[in-house]
């Protein structure tokens, strides 16, 4: 299972690169949760439901002009979950400020749907909650 976890969360990567927020969807659970409580300072620790993370996700896409994702690595965990490694680069569409990071999403899957996508800001911390190292 865990292979088929994998590719499950690369399809949503693939969709995500290309700019197809509904493709990214149609892998989720009716009840996803995408979890933000290990990203620091972000305004909103979990967005709940289909609807709720699409429009974040498509609300994130309009914040910035040349806008770039890239995976690095999509791995399985020993537990079933799913780890990526990736980073976004951009403009703000507003501002003009450029932003760059890295990040670490751990994705829950059940039936070969995710129902969970936490997100890291911080690799070490992301692999520790896995019980890994780097």
């Amino acid at each position: 299972m865990s292979r088929e976890n994998v590719e499950i969360v690369r399809q949503g990567w693939d969709a995500w690169i290309r700019g197809d927020v509904r493709g990214v969807a149609r892998h989720w659970d009716p009840e996803v949760v995408l979890d933000m409580s290990h990203w620091r300072d972000w305004p909103e620790a979990e967005y709940h439901g289909i609807e709720r993370v699409e429009r974040f996700m498509n609300e994130w896409r309009d914040m910035w002009d040349d806008y770039e994702v890239g995976v690095e690595d999509v791995i399985a965990a020993p537990d079933g979950r799913v780890v990526s490694l990736y980073w976004h680069r951009g403009k703000g569409r507003d501002s003009g400020l450029p932003m760059e990071f890295q990040g670490v999403m751990v994705t829950t899957l059940r039936d070969g749907k995710v129902t969970r996508a936490a997100y890291y800001d911080d690799r070490a911390e992301a692999f520790g909650a896995l019980g890994l190292r780097e």
